[in-house]
């Protein structure tokens, strides 16, 4: 009796813990998805304030709000850490402010602070 119940009691634990596991991956997939079509906006404008060689790591969406309900016009927050190749700390925290209000996603705002870290290595891969 005890051996049944364990084991019922096991394998309610294991159907519980998958969809938490793959809700946490989806969410990683999405926001990878946005990412990805706001990189260009990205890299462009990380050209025009760094230059050539600026390479940038830990991008994540730190906020993104529906900006109207019923429509799909959002307002994103991006941030990322940028630095040179071979550069020591203080790297650069950059945060860009993006907006769909128009139809096309386009930066809305940019700042950037230094910030001191050791590396930039212990960020999410993209899933």
């Amino acid at each position: 009796m005890k051996r049944g119940f364990i084991i019922v009691l096991l394998l309610c634990l294991i159907a519980t813990s998958k969809p938490v596991n793959a809700i946490a991956v989806q969410n990683e997939v999405l926001e990878d998805a946005v990412l990805s079509i706001l990189f260009p906006s990205i890299n462009n404008r990380l050209y025009k304030m760094f230059g050539p060689g600026e390479q940038y790591n830990c991008a994540t969406i730190t906020n993104i709000k529906k900006k109207y309900n019923g429509t799909y016009v959002f307002g994103a927050t991006i941030q990322l850490i940028a630095y040179k190749q071979d550069q020591q700390p203080p790297y650069t925290l950059v945060k860009f402010n993006f907006s769909n209000d128009d139809g096309e996603w386009s930066i809305r705002s940019v700042s950037k602070e230094p910030i001191q870290t050791k590396t930039t290595s212990l960020c999410r891969p993209p899933v």
